[in-house]
C-alpha cells in the first residue's frame, strides 16, 4: 500500500535530478532562447541531424522544441510566437523533461509580459486583481487521519475477513476430511465446548493477524512520514491504533463465527471454499461501500449493516469524529450477528446428520 507509491515517487525524483537533453529546431533564430533552455535546471541543448520523432524514439533527446525562424523579430515586435514541443507521452523521462520545459516557458512568458508592461509604464500588478490566501484550520493530525481514512478502513476490513478464514475451514471441514472430527465428537467434551474452543482458536488466529497488521502499518506510516519527499505529515497515534484494533476485533469475532457456520455445513475443503468465496466478495463490496458515504452527514442506518458499519466507524475514529451512538449501534449489530452465527454453528455440531451430511 505504501511501498508502490514510495517506489514510484523515488523513481520520479531520481529521474527529475538527471540531465535531460533537448533539441531546438531553428535554434539559430534565437541565441537567447537557446541559453534560456540550456541554463535551466538539468536541461541541456544539443544539435540533432534527424527528425524530431526519430531522435526522441532513439533516446538521443527527451524533448524537441520547434521555434519560428523569425523568433527574435516576432518577440521584439510583440507578435504571437508559436512554439511546438515534441515529446513521448509513453516515456517517463520524456514526460519529466516536458514538465521542466513547460515550467521554464511559463516563467519566461511571465517575464516577457512584465517587460512589455514596464516599457509602457504600466504596473504588472494590473494583471493580478486578486490575491487568494488559503488557511487550513485542520491540525496536522486531522489531515493525517483524513488521508488514512481514505485508504485504510476497506483494506483492513478485507484483510481481517481473510485472516482467520483458513483456520475456520481447517478446524471444521478440514477435520472431516482427515477423519479426526468423529474421534473428537465421541469424547466426553460437550459439543458446546468443542465449538467454543474452535471458535476461540479462529478468533485468536485472526487477532494475531490484526496485531501484525497494526504493527506493520504503524511502522510503515512512521517511516513514510520521515521521508524528505513527504510534504504532508502522516501519522497513526497509539490511541488511534488501539481503538482501531478493538473495532477490528469485533469484526474478527463476527467473521470467525460466520466462517465457522458456513464451513461446518460443508462436506469438503473445496465445497467450503465455494461457499466462502461469494461471502468474501460480499465483504469486499460492503467494505469499499464506505467510499460512497460521507461521514460528515451519514445517518444511523448504515451502522446497522455489518462490515460497512465497521469501516465507517474506523473512518470516524481516524478523522477524530467519534460518535458514541454510531459506535454503540455498530457493536450491538456486530455482536448480534456473531451470536446468531455461533448458535448456527453450535446447532450444526449438535446435528450429526447436518454436520456430516449423511
Amino acid at each position: 500500500m505504501f511501498g508502490v507509491p514510495l517506489l514510484f515517487s523515488s523513481t520520479e525524483e531520481r529521474i527529475g535530478e538527471q540531465i535531460q537533453y533537448v533539441a531546438i529546431i531553428n535554434y539559430e533564430a534565437s541565441e537567447s532562447f537557446v541559453q534560456l533552455i540550456d541554463n535551466s535546471r538539468s536541461l541541456n541543448v544539443i544539435n540533432i541531424d534527424m527528425s524530431a520523432d526519430e531522435s526522441i524514439r532513439n533516446g538521443i533527446v527527451s524533448v524537441v522544441l520547434e521555434i519560428p525562424k523569425d523568433y527574435d523579430q516576432r518577440i521584439k515586435n510583440e507578435q504571437l510566437v508559436n512554439i511546438t514541443i515534441y515529446y513521448d507521452a509513453s516515456s517517463r523521462t520524456s514526460n519529466i523533461a516536458y514538465s521542466k520545459i513547460i515550467q521554464v516557458l511559463s516563467m519566461y512568458r511571465g517575464d516577457v509580459v512584465n517587460n512589455r508592461l514596464e516599457s509602457r509604464e504600466i504596473d504588472p500588478q494590473i494583471l493580478h486583481p486578486l490575491r487568494i490566501f488559503a488557511e487550513n484550520v485542520a491540525t496536522e493530525d486531522e489531515v493525517s487521519g483524513y488521508m488514512l481514512s481514505l485508504i485504510l478502513p476497506p483494506l483492513l476490513a478485507v484483510i481481517v475477513a481473510t485472516g482467520g478464514m483458513n483456520s475456520a475451514i481447517d478446524l471444521t471441514v478440514g477435520e472431516k476430511e482427515r477423519h479426526t472430527l468423529e474421534a473428537l465428537l465421541v469424547t466426553s467434551t460437550s459439543r458446546r465446548d468443542l465449538i467454543t474452543g474452535k471458535f476461540l482458536a479462529v478468533v485468536t488466529t485472526t487477532l494475531f493477524s490484526i496485531a501484525f497488521i497494526m504493527l506493520s502499518l504503524s511502522g510503515s506510516v512512521g517511516y513514510l512520514s520521515r521521508l524528505p519527499m513527504q510534504q504532508m505529515g502522516i501519522s497513526l497515534t497509539l490511541q488511534t491504533s488501539i481503538i482501531v484494533f478493538v473495532i477490528l476485533t469485533l469484526m474478527a469475532i463476527m467473521i470467525g463465527a460466520l466462517g465457522m457456520a458456513i464451513a461446518s455445513f460443508a462436506k469438503s475443503f473445496k465445497e467450503a471454499n465455494n461457499y466462502l468465496t461469494p461471502m468474501l466478495f460480499l465483504i469486499v463490496i460492503l467494505s469499499f461501500g464506505s467510499y460512497g458515504i460521507s461521514i460528515d452527514d451519514v445517518g444511523i442506518i448504515p451502522f446497522f449493516i455489518p462490515i460497512l458499519n465497521v469501516t465507517l466507524v474506523i473512518q470516524e475514529v481516524l478523522v477524530n469524529n467519534f460518535n458514541a451512538i454510531h459506535m454503540l449501534v455498530t457493536i450491538s449489530s456486530t455482536l448480534l450477528v456473531s451470536i446468531i452465527m455461533i448458535m448456527i454453528a453450535s446447532w450444526i455440531f449438535h446435528k450429526e446428520s447436518v454436520l456430516f451430511r449423511a
